[in-house]
């Protein structure tokens, strides 16, 4: 992207691709800190100093400037002419139609630990029910078994799919780790996961659901 982030005529953003490593593992690294404090501003704040070294945390400033490149070179955060207000309203008024984008075909459901859905598109009730408490036995076997996947195998992912005989996704399960909290977000079809919907929906489970206290930059 050719506007860099720590121009101070630029308002910061959050790309898809950030909100998505924000959120995909629950392994503290200083990217992702950074990342989730920044998903709970009621606005995204123009780029100053100061604030990048309260989302950082850190207190040199050739560092804080090198951490914000490397986060601007990763992807993972970009530059912007105007800030953008976080999505306003209830989750779950909110949900039907950020999650009818995120799938080619309209069908997604998020659903929480414990197997019950939050929200739905496409779905019969029942069926998004079933789908849910589906995630919450795969996060199971996931616990049982990630030593070897993740540790001997050294597969990074958590995502489960079901794929057809030409390896596309029939429908697949993807871990949201926002606080405390685990989500999974289920999807019908192939994902479309790389538009602004995406980042609206992680924006909004972080300031809900978040540990971080919502921030408050000037």
């Amino acid at each position: 992207m050719s506007d860099y982030v720590s121009r101070e005529d630029l308002f910061m953003g959050v790309t898809p691709g950030g909100s998505f490593y924000t959120v995909q593992d629950d392994t503290e690294e200083f990217g992702r800190q950074f990342l989730h404090r920044l998903l709970t501003v009621d606005q995204m704040p123009s780029f100053s100093l100061d604030i990048a070294k309260d989302l950082s945390g850190l207190s040199d400033e050739t560092e804080t400037l090198e951490f914000v490149h490397l986060l601007q070179d990763a992807g993972f955060i970009y530059g912007q002419q105007t800030s953008q207000t976080a999505p306003s309203g209830s989750l779950e008024s909110m949900l039907p139609d950020l999650l009818k984008s995120l799938s080619d075909d309209g069908r997604a459901v998020l659903a929480e630990g414990q197997g019950l859905y939050l929200g739905s598109s496409g779905f019969p009730h029942e069926a998004a029910e079933e789908l849910a408490a589906l995630s919450a036995s795969l996060t199971a076997i996931y616990k049982r078994h990630k030593d070897v996947l993740k540790g001997n195998l050294g597969y990074r992912q958590r995502a489960w799919g079901l794929i057809d005989a030409a390896g596309s996704s029939e429908i697949g399960f993807w871990p949201l780790y926002i606080g405390k909290d685990r989500f999974t977000l289920i999807v019908g079809g192939m994902p479309q996961f790389n538009q602004p919907s995406f980042t609206q929906l992680i924006w909004a489970l972080e300031r809900r659901y978040g540990t971080n206290s919502p921030m408050v930059l000037n």
